[in-house]
């Protein structure tokens, strides 16, 4: 009974030990491709005059939500 119990947490040991070191190692290569990225977040639009002249599906959506926050008040 005590070998069962001995190999057992032994067992437990290198597979807990192995879940640490993949989970380190997951941790570190994101931490890699993140420091990669040059581009950083700005908030502007990158075509910003697009946003100007909106097309028929925008202002269907744009109806849409208006319509359901007139109907919603309760």
């Amino acid at each position: 009974m005590a070998d069962t119990q001995s190999i057992l947490a032994v067992l437990l040991s290198i597979s807990a030990g192995l879940l640490i070191w993949v989970i380190l190692r997951l941790r570190q290569k994101r931490r890699m491709s993140n420091t990669d990225e040059t581009d950083e977040y700005s908030g502007r639009a990158r075509n910003p005059e697009k946003l100007m002249d909106p097309d028929a599906e925008a202002l269907a959506q744009l109806d849409q939500l208006l319509d359901g926050g007139l109907n919603s008040d309760e």
